[in-house]
């Protein structure tokens, strides 16, 4: 299998490390974009119990200390707490907007990697065929077929290897957008959910009062 790839000129190496950077991007996104790491659920569980009880200082304390997505965006929120519902909600949308960019991240190289793969092996096609048509040129041996169709088999693996790349990351760049962008909708709703937690909980302030 190995020579087979060799056979296929110059333009396999370009097509190789195409895949190995695809290879190296999807563990990192399936590395990043793991439920725990955006979602972990016993945060999720604390900050409902906090929120609902009015511990908003508690509860941002809470927020800087975790290292998870949504941590991050309703750091934003509860630090903007005591400002009009407008600029609440403006602060959530932006730390919203920072954090699926950053859950975004190599998305668009996996894609762009999955239309490249099938044009550098068209390009070594290509190449490979000029050079085969350029050798029964010199040999001068129209009338043997083996010599030409020697030559298009090599350069038809070029073609065959960047499809077999393109095809498999391209359907991992659809899976990574479709799964952001289900992620960005639940933490856009996790997001408003505290918003409202915010307008109905009782401020901290006020329970110092009452004791």
């Amino acid at each position: 299998m190995l020579e087979t790839l060799l056979r296929g000129g110059f333009m396999m190496v370009p097509i190789i490390l195409g895949s190995v950077f695809a290879l190296a991007i999807i563990i990192e996104r399936f590395w990043t974009l793991q439920r725990s790491r955006i979602f972990p659920d016993p945060f999720l569980i604390r900050m409902d119990e906090m929120m609902k009880s009015g511990r908003k200082a508690e509860a941002l304390s809470a927020c800087r200390e975790n290292e998870s997505t949504i941590a991050r965006i309703m750091t934003a929120g509860l630090e903007n707490a005591d400002r009009p519902r407008a600029e609440v909600h403006e602060s959530l949308q932006l730390a919203g907007r920072k954090e699926t960019s950053f859950l975004s991240r190599w998305i668009g190289a996996l894609g762009a990697i999955a239309a490249m793969e099938p044009l550098m092996g068209l390009l070594g096609t290509v190449l490979g065929l000029i050079e085969a048509f350029k050798e029964v040129e010199k040999l001068k041996v129209v009338g043997n077929p083996s010599v030409v169709a020697s030559g298009v088999w090599q350069a038809l693996i070029t073609t065959a290897a960047g499809l077999m790349i393109a095809i498999p990351t391209y359907a991992f760049y659809r899976y990574f957008r479709s799964k952001v962008s289900g992620m960005v909708m639940e933490m856009e709703q996790s997001a408003f959910s505290m918003l409202q937690q915010m307008s109905r909980a009782t401020p901290d302030s006020a329970q110092e009062e009452d004791n």
